[in-house]
């Protein structure tokens, strides 16, 4: 092989290093999502049964859990800001582009609306329940259906080009396709949250184990 040529394949090389080291942190940071969402799920239940035993409250709880969720979040917009890069740099793709835009602000709005929620219904006590259950119960319809629509079109638009992508991101749009149908669903919702920490390992797997392919020639 010429010296060029072996100077060109060892540009790549590192080349590829450094893009494979770029998304190592991603990775380890989905990992500790996938970790942290049912650790701050079992959380908020253990403080809404201390709420009622202790203080005969069912109503929102601002405790360590909320933090653990605003945590949670700023991952989030952390994992998926990565993952648009990835699919830019590595395939070349800008199909899913804005969808991925329109689900960090989702996540953005989200937390912000369930935070300020939480802060008013919880220092403005006492509120009648029924005004809590369908405040707290139209939001997260509301909530639910909007995201499930943006996972089922993310889905769609990633199996539409499968043969060019990793067995892991075509297992990501599998999951994003059927957790988006069950939030869509509202009914099997609650369904859809068993997926969450599947969906971020399988991300994980994404920034740890998809590796660029390089062709020489």
């Amino acid at each position: 092989m010429p010296a060029q040529a072996i100077g060109i394949a060892e540009n790549a090389g590192n080349a590829d290093k450094l893009d494979d080291n770029r998304f190592t942190l991603p990775g380890w940071v989905a990992v500790a999502q996938a970790i942290l969402f049912p650790v701050a799920f079992a959380i908020g239940i253990i403080e809404r049964i201390v709420g009622k035993a202790a203080f005969d409250y069912e109503g929102p709880v601002l405790g360590p859990s909320e933090f653990l969720w605003i945590a949670f979040s700023i991952m989030g917009v952390y994992t998926l800001s990565m993952f648009r890069r990835l699919l830019k740099q590595r395939y070349s793709f800008l199909a899913i582009d804005t969808l991925l835009v329109l689900n960090i602000w989702w996540i953005i709005v989200f937390q912000v609306i369930s935070l300020v929620l939480t802060l008013g219904f919880f220092l403005g006590r006492p509120v009648p329940e029924i005004v809590t259950a369908i405040v707290f119960g139209s939001f997260a319809v509301i909530s639910m259906v909007s995201v499930g629509i943006l996972d089922i079109l993310i889905g769609i638009r990633l199996l539409r080009d499968k043969d060019q992508f990793s067995e892991m991101i075509r297992a990501f749009a599998y999951v994003s396709l059927v957790a988006g149908i069950l939030e869509v669903s509202v009914f099997l919702s609650p369904l859809a949250l068993f997926l969450v920490p599947v969906s971020l390992v399988i991300l994980a797997l994404i920034f740890l184990r998809d590796k660029k392919d390089v062709q020489f020639v």
